[in-house]
């Protein structure tokens, strides 16, 4: 999907949905909505607050005014949801804030990583170094996935939110929140009528990235299958308008695949640990001939996969001695 190709979609009830795809990152490209029920006008998610994520993003508002017919001014926004707190969509907060005034909704436990962005940007930080010592990095590799995570992250500064979103909610008598974490501890799904606003807890081709629960809490791979199976006992969704890749016309179908995708991990995790293996030599099994940050994305799925199967007693430390002597000294995940 190129940047720039702007797509409507209309619910049953008449509402218009606008989805304007924006490069975020170099190679990220993210999908913003904006959604217009008469004088009601809300825009999901908002970039990631880079130069190039910011002008798309007021492109694509500038092109629903010429090329859709919309008289749409950013006054006339009325709210603003994050759909969770990855930079990709979150960090255009202060560049949207500085055009409305439209009150920001995010779920509860996302909230933190907004309104004390560098508190959380500390400990997710410190969080971060002891599960790469204990996957096992050299030295030289930890410096340089510490030093790749951090880099976006001072883009953004703290913001104030209006709206504390939770399960169950009807937000605006327009949204029903569904609280999917799993892939971020706040992550939301939004229904409105037949259509569904998975964001990235669903995708059309991709599996969503999954991080460790002992990293970040309410992430992780259980969270994230009990999230699934909540957007799957949801009748009567049509249509679901992600946060990247195209829309989903087969809610149910798709979801199905993403739990194969992730008991084929797990399977195939079991079998390489027939000998034992730190997370960072899984990875490289797993993953190989990544580079950049696509190494740490490749870390922190290892280690979410390992920690399910740790939890249900699948896996065992073949070097339990040395690791109890020692806590810079990775584990080695051996099948029971």
């Amino acid at each position: 999907m190129s940047t720039g190709t702007i797509a409507r979609f209309d619910t049953t009830g008449g509402v218009r949905i606008y989805r304007i795809p924006i490069r975020t990152f170099p190679q990220l490209v993210t999908n913003i909505h904006v959604v217009i029920a008469d004088d009601y006008v809300a825009l999901i998610d908002t970039g990631s607050g880079l130069e190039e994520s910011n002008q798309q993003l007021q492109a694509g508002l500038t092109a629903l005014n010429e090329q859709w017919g919309e008289s749409l001014a950013w006054a006339d926004f009325k709210r603003i949801i994050i759909t969770h707190s990855h930079i990709d969509h979150y960090g255009g907060l202060g560049f949207v804030s500085s055009h409305t005034n439209a009150p920001v909704a995010v779920h509860e436990l996302d909230r933190r990583v907004l309104v004390n962005h560098q508190e959380r940007l500390v400990l997710a930080s410190r969080a971060l170094s002891a599960f790469l010592w204990r996957a096992g990095v050299s030295e030289d590799s930890h410096t340089t996935l510490m030093s790749m995570y951090a880099w976006s992250k001072g883009m953004f500064r703290s913001i104030d939110i209006s709206t504390v979103l939770h399960d169950g909610d009807l937000l605006d008598d327009m949204f029903r929140i569904y609280h999917t974490p799993g892939h971020c501890p706040g992550q939301v799904c939004l229904q409105m009528g037949d259509v569904l606003f998975s964001a990235d807890h669903i995708l059309w081709r991709t599996s969503p990235h999954i991080s460790p629960e002992s990293l970040t809490p309410w992430n992780g791979l259980d969270h994230y299958f009990q999230s699934l199976r909540k957007i799957a006992a949801v009748p009567n969704i049509c249509l679901a308008l992600a946060g990247h890749e195209q829309p989903i016309e087969t809610l149910n179908e798709r979801i199905a695949a993403i739990e194969q995708s992730h008991q084929h991990k797990l399977e195939r995790i079991l079998d390489i640990c027939t000998e034992p293996h730190t997370i960072k030599d899984l990875s490289r099994e797993m993953y190989a001939k990544l580079d950049g940050y696509n190494i740490l994305l490749a870390l922190t799925e290892v280690g979410a996969h390992i920690e399910y199967l740790d939890q249900r007693g699948e896996l065992a430390i073949a070097n339990l001695d040395e690791v109890a002597a020692d806590q810079r000294i990775a584990p080695q995940y051996r099948r029971v």
